[in-house]
This record gives structure tokens, C-alpha cells and sequence, in this order.
């Protein structure tokens, strides 16, 4: 393996990383918040599992809106693949951290690593948009493994 290829695997390790840390974050609160509000309101866990199935899909519904391109010109300067449908293109005008980053970043695994270059992580969008599956994934573990109806 050349340098340069080592260089571009450690690359795209930081950013999945970076990634991971951020969806978990967002699953992990969305599924603290829903639990406890469908418990104090008689709702149980089912309550709780529709709560995250339908935040889930607002999450996806309002990533995707941040993913649409804003003008004819952003499209043409992009390219057409899929990666780039899902967020995985480098961000162009760099890091625009927010608090809730921040509190991510400092969660494993992204806290024992360095964060990737601000030009070359994933958009906010993007992760907001892995982070909406991560909330459906688990609405659908809480019916399909453990049973909640």
C-alpha cells in the first residue's frame, strides 16, 4: 500500500468516525427523550417506539431538505453520484460546528481521535440524515427483537 493510499484510508477512518459518534449521539438522545415522555404519559414502550418511528422520519424529511440543492449552479459543480444523495461529499464551506457537534465530538470513539479536516468531513446534513436511519433502525429493534407493541 502506497503512503497515499494510507493517507486516504485514515481519511475516511476520522470521518466515520466522526460520523458514528454523531449518529449515536442523536440516537441516544432522541431515545432518552422518547422513553421517559411515553412512560409519564401511559404510553410505554410502544408509545416510545411510535415517538422515534415518527421522529425518525422528521429527521429524514428535514435532512433531506438541507440536502436539496439550493440553486441550478450547486448542482453543476457536484457530482451526480449517490454518495453525494446521502451527504458523503466534503463539506465546501468547511465546519460550521454547533454545540450539539461539539457535545458529540466528545463521546468514543471521536473523543481518542483526532476530528477530520473541516473541508473534508461529512455535512451536517448528512450526518443528520445516517443519524434519521439510526433513530428508525432502532423503533424497528423495539418491535421486531424485543418484542414492544
Amino acid at each position: 500500500m502506497t503512503r497515499l493510499e494510507s493517507v486516504q484510508w485514515r481519511l475516511l477512518a476520522l470521518v466515520c468516525a466522526d460520523a458514528i459518534s454523531y449518529v449515536f449521539a442523536v440516537v441516544v438522545v432522541a431515545t432518552l427523550t422518547a422513553v421517559p415522555i411515553s412512560l409519564a404519559v401511559g404510553g410505554g414502550f410502544g408509545g416510545a417506539k411510535v415517538v422515534l418511528f415518527f421522529a425518525g422520519f422528521l429527521l429524514l424529511a428535514y435532512a433531506t431538505v438541507r440536502l436539496w440543492p439550493n440553486s441550478p449552479e450547486e448542482v453543476s459543480g457536484r457530482s451526480t453520484d449517490a454518495a453525494d444523495a446521502i451527504g458523503m461529499s466534503v463539506s465546501p464551506t468547511g465546519s460550521n460546528e454547533t454545540r450539539f457537534q461539539r457535545f458529540a465530538r466528545a463521546l468514543p470513539p471521536a473523543r481518542w481521535i483526532e476530528p477530520p479536516p473541516p473541508d473534508r468531513e461529512l455535512s451536517s446534513a448528512g450526518k443528520l440524515f445516517w443519524s434519521s436511519l439510526g433513530v428508525l433502525l432502532i423503533s424497528y429493534l423495539m418491535e421486531t427483537v424485543f418484542g414492544v407493541v
